[in-house]
């Protein structure tokens, strides 16, 4: 996947993305690890995700395919010299469900194939690319209730 990351801002500025998890750490792309911001003297031009300028006032960056699946939030900055730092302005942001090979959105879950195993009655829903299972759902023995999980 790619362009997984977007927002709306000023022609000709210069801007970049970085990945939080649920604790606040956020992605470091060299090691594939989430980290506390600053480990090992570390700063924004260690974290920073590119955004590509789109034209018409919009920009793009594409979602780190190494993040584990799970829910993220990325912050947008507006980077005001010749690299990163962290003292650039917050611009923006946004939450990402991530299935560690795109963005899962509801419409997706909705317009997709799902297939039911027979035998334990799990139901599979995959992404557009008929492989990706995106969510499981499983009736319990007692089916009043059903478990779902991400995959």
């Amino acid at each position: 996947m790619a362009n997984e990351i977007h927002i709306d801002y000023t022609a000709g500025s210069t801007l970049y993305a970085v990945i939080r998890d649920g604790q606040g750490k956020v992605w470091y792309p060299a090691s594939q690890v989430f980290e506390i911001w600053g480990t090992s003297e570390r700063d924004a031009d260690d974290y920073d995700i590119v955004m590509a300028d789109k034209s018409g006032s919009r920009y793009a960056g594409s979602f780190d395919s190494n993040v584990p699946a799970g829910r993220y939030s990325v912050q947008i900055f507006l980077q005001a010299g010749a690299y990163p730092v962290d003292t650039d302005g917050l611009v923006g942001g946004a939450k990402i469900r991530w299935s560690g090979t795109g963005e899962i959105t509801a419409d997706k879950v909705l317009v997709n194939k799902a297939v039911q195993d027979k035998s334990t009655g799990a139901i599979e829903y995959y992404d557009d690319d008929d492989q990706t299972v995106l969510l499981t759902l499983t009736p319990n023995d007692a089916q009043t209730e059903i478990t779902r999980t991400a995959s």
